[in-house]
């Protein structure tokens, strides 16, 4: 913490890969627990997929929630960056900004930027210069670098190379290929199985055209020095880089750094290859496309020294000046993470803008494009109430209050708020007349004409629940915590008491819950008891829209659901495909059913005003 004493900036702490995607929310809780200020970045070094690809995996929340724990995350290229927030907008519902590349969750916008990385130019250079040679022939060399790896494209390589000597009999004798293959993850079959394939390929390939004098591949299995990797960079005529799928690929640099003889040799890529996008001079082929490939090391083991020598110093240009410290720097400038007088033209940190009632026109205009009625169901506490300290604080801002008593008196709109909150207390905090108002999670429904609903509950939880507030009182009601009695249900409340205790008590509490028959929720702060039945949030939803509407509700209403915590998933999973759901959430690491998410009840109230200019211009049209 010295530094940002000195400084006034905060320490970086710099996460690199998949291996830690998921690690930024342990580093940050750490850091809130102990308060310290923290720059969290996050850079990743293999490509991010697209929607379609990410969707199929069945940790895509933990993994993108894990990244948007950082203040920044870096990718190679422009087209990750932009696959990364498209997930984050269709997998967990955030409000992003594509054109500045920004994600905002938890209530912090997380700044995406594509950083592609670079090699230690200058040290590649002085190997170079000083490496001794490795390749005592006159043949031209088509060199490849690789680990040993299926994303590489090492067979349809060898298969290229074969048609290349196949198809161009003038390269025999006088081309060679060498291979490296650096040995990965030996005690996976798929490698093994990968190994034994190029085996053959090679074994087969030489079968067919070595000669007494000349053998046309060379297969290095193992590793190779710098130096020795150097020189073969040196010297080869070619290098044949031909990845199906690569985040960079950092042998294709490597190489350019290494091109200090006369004439140079020639870059064949992959356009796979996150490098391909700024390797502009460089040749390119699809590897999938063997004969097209095979062309294209023909085309470059021909092209005159000029062409080679104009293309290459161009690509060493590019590479000297965007080298690995200037990636290095690139990143601590975008996190505002270099001293003062370090800094140069460091951009401002970027924030998106505050939600406006614009903003909805994304999320529903087209859902609500008909002329169909509107149910809108929202819960209390975090959604149009922020949490308070005490449940009776939690009162109902009077804007928002002003707009829902507004769309109340609308014909086409049934509002219904569906609180854990006992139904009298709920109504009460509202108090707004005709609207309906669901509580204890919907076991009690008091309809806009004062007809009431009480689910059917078994009466030997009476006394259960009973006992059980009782035991809570007794047990872990200590230093600030309390019971909130709310009849058959009960919500022990922790958050007033210190923190190093609330873990314990929460995990008593649940404990106590569970062994009195109970099923326990986590809740903010709060943990929640509730009787081990079927009637819940979604069960209570759709029992309030067949009453207000009738049994074909879903084909003659359109609804809108808002809520912030674990029961109104209930709801939001009822719902789905049938409603336009909203978690109301600025936590880091929440798993929501819901389409969308909102950072706090502010949010809430621009989406009720939204509401009420939608209809305001219906109502004009007609």
């Amino acid at each position: 913490m010295e530094k940002e004493k000195k400084d006034g900036v905060p320490p970086l702490v710099w996460l690199h890969d998949y291996h830690l995607m998921v690690a930024a929310n342990t580093v940050r809780q750490f850091a809130d627990t102990n308060k310290l200020r923290l720059n969290l970045g996050f850079f990743l070094h293999i490509p991010f997929p697209p929607w379609d690809i990410f969707r199929l995996f069945p940790w895509a929340d933990e993994i993108l929630q894990g990244m948007l724990g950082c203040d920044m995350i870096g990718f190679h290229t422009e087209d990750y960056c932009v696959n990364f927030v498209d997930c984050c907008h269709r997998r967990l519902g955030c409000r992003v900004e594509r054109k500045s590349l920004l994600v905002e969750h938890g209530g912090r916008s997380v700044r995406v930027r594509p950083l592609p990385i670079g090699v230690p130019f200058d040290r590649f250079v002085s190997m170079a210069q000083v490496a001794p040679t490795v390749l005592s022939t006159t043949l031209k060399i088509v060199l490849g670098v690789d680990r040993l790896d299926y994303t590489k494209g090492l067979t349809n390589r060898l298969k290229a190379f074969e048609i290349l000597l196949q198809n161009h009999p003038e390269h025999l004798g006088k081309v060679a290929m060498i291979q490296i293959a650096v040995p990965s993850r030996t005690d996976v079959n798929e490698y093994q199985e990968l190994k034994e394939e190029i085996d053959h390929l090679v074994g087969r390939i030489n079968g067919r055209f070595t000669t007494p004098m000349w053998s046309p591949i060379r297969y290095i299995y193992g590793l190779v020095s710098q130096n020795e990797l150097s020189s073969f960079y040196r010297d080869s005529a070619v290098s044949f880089v031909t990845p199906f799928r690569d985040g960079m690929n950092l042998v294709a640099k490597e190489f350019v750094a290494c091109q200090i003889k006369e004439p140079p040799g020639v870059l064949v890529i992959s356009p796979f290859a996150g490098a391909s996008e700024t390797m502009l001079e460089a040749l390119v082929c699809n590897p999938y496309e063997i004969e097209d490939a095979a062309e294209t090391l023909h085309r470059a083991l021909t092209m005159p020294d000029d062409e080679k020598t104009l293309r290459m110093n161009q690509l060493r240009r590019r590479e000297k000046l965007h080298d690995v410290d200037f990636w290095m720097r690139s990143y601590l400038k975008s996190m505002g993470s270099l001293a003062p007088e370090e800094e140069d033209d460091i951009p401002l940190p970027m924030h998106i803008n505050p939600l406006t009632i614009d903003d909805f026109d994304e999320y529903l205009s087209k859902y609500m494009s008909t002329s169909r009625k509107l149910a809108l169901l929202l819960d209390y506490d975090g959604t149009l109430a922020p949490i308070m300290s005490h449940p009776d604080l939690a009162t109902l801002p009077q804007e928002t209050k002003l707009v829902l008593q507004k769309l109340a008196t609308n014909p086409d709109i049934h509002i219904s708020i569906v609180s854990g909150r006992n139904v009298n207390n709920v109504k009460k905090m509202v108090g707004i007349e005709n609207i309906t108002y669901a509580g204890n999670h919907g076991l009690e429904i008091i309809h806009p004409n004062n007809s009431k609903f009480i689910y059917p509950m078994p009466q030997e939880y009476e006394g259960k629940a009973s006992q059980l507030f009782k035991a809570l009182q007794e047990q872990v009601c200590k230093n600030g915590a309390w019971v909130e009695n709310k009849g058959i249900y009960l919500t022990f409340h922790y958050r007033e008491t210190p923190k190093e205790m609330q873990e314990g008590l929460a995990m008593k509490a649940t404990h106590l819950i569970q062994e009195a028959g109970f099923i326990a929720g986590r809740a903010h702060m709060a943990v929640e008891s509730k009787p081990p039945i079927t009637w819940n949030k979604g069960r209570a939803s759709i029992y309030i829209l067949r009453t207000a509407f009738g049994l074909d509700w879903s084909e003659r209403v359109r609804i809108i659901y808002v809520g912030d915590d674990v029961t109104d998933e209930d709801a939001m999973q009822a719902l789905k495909g049938m409603a336009v759901t909203f978690r109301v959430t600025q936590a880091q690491n929440v798993k929501t059913a819901a389409n969308w998410r909102l950072s706090d009840t502010n949010s809430v109230l621009t989406l009720l005003e939204w509401v009420d200019r939608h209809f305001e211009r219906r109502k004009a049209n007609q």
